[in-house]
């Protein structure tokens, strides 16, 4: 289900969202996709279309996460919510590598990364190229 997103809020997003994806940290002016407004909790969930409850979310992320809340933790087999990017850091949960790579921190990162497929090779190898000339992260 797809919700209407006034343009001003749109905008607010997008500046907090330093045009970048919330989730993977892709510079939007890098892809050739728009990116998407993103409920984190999915409506169907009874999220709503707020600021609150809106992530700028690049079209790969958006997808890969869906109307999920959450995943089991390859480490603990636990049931574990993905990274909120409105009440959690991006910082404390994952750790951008020299080579690309988005390694996760917490149990929230874990189920993020493999879940949005943070570190899939394409994914992976536009992350190397944007990194040798500085736009990312």
């Amino acid at each position: 289900m797809s919700a209407y997103v006034p343009t001003a809020l749109r905008r607010q997003v997008t500046q907090r969202a330093k045009n970048r994806c919330e989730y993977c940290r892709f510079p939007q002016i890098a892809s050739l996709f728009a990116f998407e407004m993103e409920h984190i909790i999915a409506q169907k969930h009874r999220g709503t279309t707020s600021l609150t409850n809106l992530a700028l979310a690049c079209p790969h992320c958006n997808r890969a996460k869906g109307t999920d809340l959450g995943s089991i933790d390859p480490q603990t087999n636990q049931l574990i919510p993905f990274f909120n990017p409105r009440t959690q850091n991006w910082y404390q949960h994952f750790h951008c590598s020299a080579n690309g790579a988005i390694a996760p921190l917490t149990a929230e990162g874990r189920v993020t990364v493999l879940i949005l497929q943070f570190n899939e090779p394409q994914r992976l190898q536009e992350r190397q190229g944007l990194m040798q000339i500085g736009q990312y992260p």
